[in-house]
């Protein structure tokens, strides 16, 4: 199935760089470690509604997420270290969802997309 570019939608998603430790106001280091991921990349990609038996029968029955991303984007290297922004901004709001698991055919890549469960007050 080829993705069709009416059901598209805008969605950014950024790349695992690795773990960064952390300083403090005056620069000095605390000794604890963050997560570092690239620049927020812009994509149009068909992301699903919500899960659905078609979609867990796709990456086994164990596997746990919220909906899928189908894209033909077969040049990136999609993996579980990704994180995505589905309809929220960057610019405004941490990432909302991390992919789960990978699944790669010849024309197209689907991702299965966990959503990321926060605290109403964590900002990141």
């Amino acid at each position: 199935m080829r993705t069709q570019h009416r059901n598209q939608r805008p969605v950014y998603y950024a790349a695992y760089e690795g773990v960064t430790e952390l300083t403090d106001e005056d620069g000095n280091y605390t000794g604890e470690y963050g997560v570092s991921y690239t620049e927020p990349t812009f994509a149009l990609m068909n992301v699903s509604g919500g899960r659905g038996q078609a979609d867990v029968a796709l990456f086994g029955l164990t596997q746990t997420f919220s909906r899928t991303a189908t894209t033909q984007d077969l040049d990136t290297d999609w993996n579980t270290q990704m994180v995505f922004w589905v309809e929220c901004d960057p610019e405004t709001k941490p990432y909302n969802y991390r992919v789960a698991a990978v699944s790669r055919t010849i024309n197209q890549v689907v991702l299965a997309l966990a959503e990321v469960e926060r605290d109403a007050d964590d900002s990141d």
